[in-house]
């Protein structure tokens, strides 16, 4: 199996930043949006600038413009922007021809749904994360959806990001029923809204290697 990269949303602390990256994570996300994880593009500045090896900067955003995202690219420096809110796919457009990265967030409320949107954006961006839908908005409510309705998806031109809900309980399964390309994983490696458990962080990068590359048995006990 092809390896699946994480990607540990909403850090605020360079210190969890460190830890994380050093540890193995693929990707780092800061947040933008009005939410509890919210910080500022100097704050951001500080997580990105802690990340080590091969580990990149997400900056999430909910409907803003490709002018702000950019000034904010400049002060932060991330590599990718995520896009949670009602971006058209020509947003897309205009930030990759900015050298910036982009995953475009969905939150279907049907199968019909998803691949409806996910072909809307499919050759926009990099990467569609797809979460459950939640009346609270988009993005970090933890909500889940049927991983059943990704089996119809066109995904030659674009990559998985499978989010909502996940913890460290439960995303061996996710992979295996999904089969993304990347997991992302934000409220369930909290010890509260907006704060981050290291334990839980580690934990869930463990699983995540286990179950994207597991240490074959035994001769003896297969």
């Amino acid at each position: 199996m092809t390896p699946v990269r994480v990607k540990i949303c909403g850090l605020r602390e360079p210190r969890h930043a460190a830890v994380t990256s050093r540890a193995g994570a693929d990707y780092v996300g800061v947040v933008f949006a009005a939410r509890v994880r919210e910080v500022t593009a100097e704050a951001a500045a500080a997580v990105v600038g802690v990340l080590e090896g091969d580990t990149r900067a997400v900056g999430v955003f909910l409907d803003a413009s490709p002018a702000e995202i950019l000034r904010k690219r400049d002060t932060a420096g991330f590599h990718i922007a995520q896009l949670h809110g009602a971006e058209p796919p020509r947003v897309c457009d205009e930030l990759r021809a900015e050298g910036l990265g982009v995953w475009k967030g969905i939150r279907p409320s049907s199968g019909d749904t998803l691949i409806r949107r996910w072909d809307e954006y499919r050759e926009a961006a990099d990467a569609i994360l797809v979460e459950g839908f939640s009346p609270r908005g988009p993005g970090g409510t933890g909500s889940a959806f049927p991983h059943v309705w990704l089996s119809g998806l066109d995904r030659d031109r674009c990559a998985l990001v499978l989010a909502g809900g996940l913890d460290a309980g439960n995303v061996a399964r996710a992979i295996g029923e999904g089969r993304p390309d990347i997991v992302d994983v934000s409220s369930g490696v909290e010890r509260a809204p907006g704060e981050k458990s290291i334990e839980k962080i580690l934990q869930f990068l463990a699983v995540v290697g286990e179950a994207a590359n597991p240490v074959p048995a035994p001769a003896e006990a297969r």
